[in-house]
Protein backbone atom coordinates (compact mmCIF):
# COMPACT_ATOMS: atom_id res chain seq x y z
CA UNK A 1 0.00 0.00 0.00
CA UNK A 2 1.57 3.62 -0.95
CA UNK A 3 2.55 5.93 1.69
CA UNK A 4 -0.28 8.64 0.15
CA UNK A 5 -3.00 6.00 0.61
CA UNK A 6 -2.12 5.50 4.47
CA UNK A 7 -2.12 8.94 5.52
CA UNK A 8 -5.10 9.06 4.23
CA UNK A 9 -6.67 6.33 5.77
CA UNK A 10 -4.95 7.52 8.90
CA UNK A 11 -6.44 11.24 8.83
CA UNK A 12 -9.73 9.40 8.12
CA UNK A 13 -9.95 8.10 11.16
CA UNK A 14 -8.20 10.59 13.40
CA UNK A 15 -11.20 13.08 11.99
CA UNK A 16 -13.80 10.29 13.18
CA UNK A 17 -12.16 9.88 16.10
CA UNK A 18 -12.02 13.42 17.35
CA UNK A 19 -15.60 13.87 15.85
CA UNK A 20 -16.91 10.91 18.16
CA UNK A 21 -14.77 12.95 20.61
CA UNK A 22 -17.06 15.90 20.41
CA UNK A 23 -20.57 14.16 19.94
CA UNK A 24 -19.58 12.73 23.19
CA UNK A 25 -19.42 16.02 25.19
CA UNK A 26 -22.62 17.73 23.44
CA UNK A 27 -24.63 14.76 24.38
CA UNK A 28 -22.97 14.02 27.40
CA UNK A 29 -26.23 15.41 29.43
CA UNK A 30 -28.72 12.88 27.75
CA UNK A 31 -27.02 9.89 28.58
CA UNK A 32 -26.06 10.70 32.26
CA UNK A 33 -29.28 12.53 33.38
CA UNK A 34 -28.42 12.35 37.08
CA UNK A 35 -26.48 14.99 38.95
CA UNK A 36 -23.00 14.54 40.48
CA UNK A 37 -21.06 14.98 43.57
CA UNK A 38 -20.72 18.68 42.43
CA UNK A 39 -24.47 18.88 41.09
CA UNK A 40 -25.66 17.84 44.84
CA UNK A 41 -23.29 20.10 47.34
CA UNK A 42 -24.16 22.96 45.34
CA UNK A 43 -27.80 22.97 45.13
CA UNK A 44 -28.61 19.67 47.21
CA UNK A 45 -32.37 20.87 48.24
CA UNK A 46 -33.40 21.20 44.45
CA UNK A 47 -32.87 17.56 43.95
CA UNK A 48 -34.88 16.39 46.97
CA UNK A 49 -37.47 13.86 46.14
CA UNK A 50 -35.92 12.83 42.94
CA UNK A 51 -34.80 9.60 41.67
CA UNK A 52 -30.54 9.36 41.37
CA UNK A 53 -27.72 7.30 41.05
CA UNK A 54 -24.47 8.20 42.85
CA UNK A 55 -21.18 6.08 42.86
CA UNK A 56 -19.39 6.68 46.59
CA UNK A 57 -16.89 5.21 48.48
CA UNK A 58 -18.18 3.79 51.59
CA UNK A 59 -17.37 5.44 54.60
CA UNK A 60 -19.03 3.98 57.41
CA UNK A 61 -21.50 0.72 57.90
CA UNK A 62 -24.41 -0.20 60.18
CA UNK A 63 -27.45 -2.36 60.02
CA UNK A 64 -29.27 -1.48 57.14
CA UNK A 65 -27.66 1.58 56.28
CA UNK A 66 -23.98 3.24 54.94
CA UNK A 67 -22.45 6.34 54.25
CA UNK A 68 -20.48 6.87 51.22
CA UNK A 69 -18.66 9.72 50.14
CA UNK A 70 -19.25 10.76 46.44
CA UNK A 71 -16.65 12.78 44.92
CA UNK A 72 -16.37 14.69 41.25
CA UNK A 73 -14.75 17.87 39.63
CA UNK A 74 -12.82 18.24 43.15
CA UNK A 75 -16.03 18.20 44.94
CA UNK A 76 -17.03 15.58 47.83
CA UNK A 77 -20.59 15.31 50.16
CA UNK A 78 -21.40 12.40 52.59
CA UNK A 79 -24.63 10.92 51.80
CA UNK A 80 -26.47 8.60 54.17
CA UNK A 81 -28.22 5.53 52.50
CA UNK A 82 -31.02 3.59 54.31
CA UNK A 83 -32.80 0.67 53.17
CA UNK A 84 -29.59 -1.63 52.48
CA UNK A 85 -29.08 -5.01 52.27
CA UNK A 86 -25.56 -5.53 50.99
CA UNK A 87 -22.48 -5.90 52.79
CA UNK A 88 -19.53 -3.88 52.08
CA UNK A 89 -16.75 -2.97 53.95
CA UNK A 90 -15.53 0.68 54.60
CA UNK A 91 -13.50 1.78 51.75
CA UNK A 92 -15.16 -0.54 49.30
CA UNK A 93 -16.89 1.55 46.22
CA UNK A 94 -20.93 1.44 45.59
CA UNK A 95 -23.54 2.45 43.23
CA UNK A 96 -26.09 3.42 45.34
CA UNK A 97 -29.89 4.08 43.22
CA UNK A 98 -32.54 5.71 45.10
CA UNK A 99 -34.80 8.46 45.97
CA UNK A 100 -33.03 11.52 47.62
CA UNK A 101 -34.45 12.54 50.64
CA UNK A 102 -33.56 15.94 53.00
CA UNK A 103 -30.61 15.66 55.65
CA UNK A 104 -28.20 14.52 52.84
CA UNK A 105 -29.88 10.63 52.84
CA UNK A 106 -30.71 8.19 49.56
CA UNK A 107 -33.58 5.90 50.45
CA UNK A 108 -32.20 3.11 48.16
CA UNK A 109 -33.96 1.29 45.91
CA UNK A 110 -30.88 -0.84 44.58
CA UNK A 111 -27.25 -1.13 45.92
CA UNK A 112 -24.60 -2.62 43.32
CA UNK A 113 -21.28 -3.24 44.52
CA UNK A 114 -18.21 -2.17 42.63
CA UNK A 115 -15.70 -3.09 45.02
CA UNK A 116 -16.35 -5.11 48.20
CA UNK A 117 -13.39 -3.77 50.35
CA UNK A 118 -10.24 -1.17 49.15
CA UNK A 119 -8.33 -4.39 48.36
CA UNK A 120 -10.67 -5.52 45.65
CA UNK A 121 -9.17 -2.97 43.23
CA UNK A 122 -5.83 -3.95 43.99
CA UNK A 123 -6.81 -7.77 43.46
CA UNK A 124 -8.14 -6.67 39.56
CA UNK A 125 -5.19 -4.45 38.64
CA UNK A 126 -2.53 -7.26 39.45
CA UNK A 127 -4.57 -9.98 38.06
CA UNK A 128 -4.48 -7.83 34.83
CA UNK A 129 -1.10 -7.22 34.79
CA UNK A 130 0.04 -10.99 35.70
CA UNK A 131 -2.42 -12.06 32.77
CA UNK A 132 -0.66 -9.17 30.39
CA UNK A 133 3.07 -9.93 31.33
CA UNK A 134 2.13 -13.75 31.06
CA UNK A 135 0.73 -12.69 27.16
CA UNK A 136 3.75 -10.88 26.42
CA UNK A 137 6.09 -13.63 27.60
CA UNK A 138 4.25 -16.13 25.51
CA UNK A 139 4.38 -13.88 22.62
CA UNK A 140 7.52 -12.64 22.22
CA UNK A 141 8.97 -16.54 23.06
CA UNK A 142 7.29 -17.35 19.60
CA UNK A 143 7.16 -14.22 17.74
CA UNK A 144 10.47 -11.17 17.32
CA UNK A 145 10.51 -8.22 15.60
CA UNK A 146 12.96 -7.73 12.72
CA UNK A 147 14.51 -4.28 12.93
CA UNK A 148 15.33 -4.10 9.16
CA UNK A 149 11.70 -4.61 8.03
CA UNK A 150 10.12 -3.35 11.26
CA UNK A 151 7.92 -6.27 11.09
CA UNK A 152 7.05 -9.36 13.57
CA UNK A 153 8.14 -12.76 12.31
CA UNK A 154 8.27 -15.91 13.65
CA UNK A 155 11.17 -17.86 15.64
CA UNK A 156 12.28 -20.57 14.60
CA UNK A 157 12.36 -24.13 16.60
Amino acid sequence: MRVRVRVVIMLVLCLTLGGLFVHAAVTEDKWTPYPDAADLSAGYESYVGQQLMVFGTVTETSEGEMRIRAESDGTAITLRVTETRTAVEPGGVVQVYGTLEPAQTITAERVEVVNSSRWAEFYKYGTSAIGAFGFLLLFFRYWRINRDSWTLEARDG
